[in-house]
């Protein structure tokens, strides 16, 4: 069988907690159905992890998941973190240590960031529009560390109407998410443009 490998990180946004597939399974279907090729999709996520949970739940798949030979790697993370208030100072100290991890786990180091969502107007308790402060700071931190360690970044464009609770994506916010991330990989492999998906 001809088939790459997308290994995707997160939390419960990547999970899908508000929709059947997460967008990472959707983004295998996708380049599937572009690519001569099936796509196997490991989504590694668990709502309500924070990046040191999601760190920490790495640490023992290390191996499994290095044989699994990731073409490309995607991580999503954060807003748990923003949620429990974790300071940027730590938030900068435990994503850095995730991006090594993520680069030891890569073929040619071909890891995308993506950034954190904003909240919109109508979001659900414990979350509040004014967090939005927060995720521009985090995102800030997140595309510094992406030019310091020579990755590339992607902050998808979402409307009010991708969101289940105005925080978790709901099946449209999943799919927009996996045709950006989708049209972003075909356009890296200078197949076609993502105005093509």
């Amino acid at each position: 069988m001809n088939w790459e490998t997308l290994l995707a990180f997160g939390d419960s946004i990547t999970y899908g907690a508000r929709s059947y597939l997460g967008y990472p399974e959707i983004v295998g279907d996708i380049l599937g159905g572009k690519l001569d090729k099936k796509w196997h999709v490991i989504n590694h996520a668990t709502n309500g992890y924070t990046t040191m949970d999601l760190i920490r739940s790495i640490n023992p798949m290390l191996d499994n998941y290095k044989n699994a030979y990731p073409s490309i790697i995607t991580v999503m993370i954060g807003t748990n973190d923003i949620k429990t208030h974790v300071c940027i100072d730590d938030f900068k100290i435990a994503y850095n240590q995730l991006i090594i991890k993520l680069k030891l786990l890569s073929i040619g180091d071909n890891v995308l960031l993506l950034k954190i969502p904003r909240f919109t107007q109508k979001v659900f308790y414990p979350y509040n529009y004014s967090m939005n402060k927060q995720v521009n700071e985090f995102n800030s931190c997140i595309e510094q560390l992406a030019i310091e360690n020579n990755l590339r970044c992607l902050d998808c464009d979402l409307a009010d109407d991708d969101f289940f609770d105005g925080v978790h994506l709901n099946s449209k916010g999943c799919s927009t998410v996996a045709h950006q991330i989708s049209g972003f990989i075909l356009k890296d492999k200078g197949i076609e443009s993502s105005s093509d998906l």
